[in-house]
């Protein structure tokens, strides 16, 4: 494998671009979960070639130098000139980084800024990452939406801190997809009836649970949509999703999954970042 370098080019999917605007995610890169699959004693196993979470137990200094080449290609690629993470709490705080002056790391689930130059990131590994941007050039947001967060209007909180003459637009990365997010039957109808509570989608609980829910075998389980469940929530408010097919952090080798983490034993997996620049 490479050794880690400041000059390496971190692995990364450019998921959209224009010229306000880059959205990008990172991947695990060649030391994918499959094809490690039984080497249990390999860091690079658990963590692949670019784990970007400090939260994870990989070695801290091999993570702060990761997201520094991150941030040195989003500089050369489009002129960002720092990054801002979050400790995410599966929750429905929105932080304004225009607003905020402190040097500690908040807790929160999603950023917005009007800020040139500035790269908003959040972490995953199942949960579905969008980044929302005006088209005329304005704000730019970047929202963890685990189902936690969808229940309790991550994404409506978010859109409405963005400007009101706002066009927005969305971008959703690789997230865990409905075959492989199999749930008690009891959360799945709690995650329905707290989004229609919360007047989150226009549609009734049955017709939520025909469009997002399937049956499993396994007693008292199904398998539930979260992709399809936060691209309604933009819908219903306008958004445009300009992402057709999201791929699977579950099923595909180069992208981090805490399910497939819990389902094959292994004490630990990496995360990987989505990040939205306005440049």
């Amino acid at each position: 494998m490479m050794m880690l370098n400041e000059t390496m080019t971190p692995p990364l999917d450019i998921l959209y671009q224009n010229d306000d605007v880059m959205v990008i995610q990172t991947h695990a890169g060649v030391s994918d979960k499959a094809d490690q699959l039984t080497d249990f004693g390999n860091r690079s196993a658990l963590y692949g070639e670019f784990n970007v979470a400090l939260h994870v137990n990989d070695e801290p200094f091999k993570v702060l130098l990761r997201r520094a080449n991150l941030l040195n290609w989003l500089h050369e690629q489009a002129g960002a000139d720092q990054i801002h993470w979050l400790n995410q709490v599966h929750g429905n705080a929105v932080l304004d980084v225009d607003k905020y002056r402190s040097q500690s790391l908040s807790s929160a689930d999603a950023l917005i800024t009007e800020r040139p130059k500035t790269a908003l990131a959040i972490m995953t590994a199942d949960c579905v990452p969008v980044a929302l941007f005006d088209e005329k050039g304005g704000a730019v947001a970047c929202i963890h939406a685990g189902w936690q967060g969808l229940v309790n209007g991550v994404i409506a909180k978010t859109a409405a801190l963005m400007p009101t003459s706002a066009k927005l637009s969305a971008v959703i990365g690789a997230c865990i997809s409905r075959p492989s997010y199999e749930v008690d039957q009891s959360l799945a109808e709690r995650i329905m009836d707290e989004v229609v509570t919360n007047k989150l989608v226009l549609l009734d609980k049955q017709a939520l649970f025909d469009k997002l829910i399937n049956s499993s075998n396994h007693s008292g389980k199904v398998y539930i949509d979260i992709e399809g469940l936060a691209r309604l929530q933009l819908e219903q408010l306008g958004v445009t999703v300009l992402s057709d097919i999201v791929p699977c952090s579950y099923l595909s080798p180069k992208y981090y999954s805490y399910r497939f983490q819990t389902h094959t034993k292994r004490s630990a997996t990496g995360r990987m970042a989505m990040l939205i620049v306005k440049k």
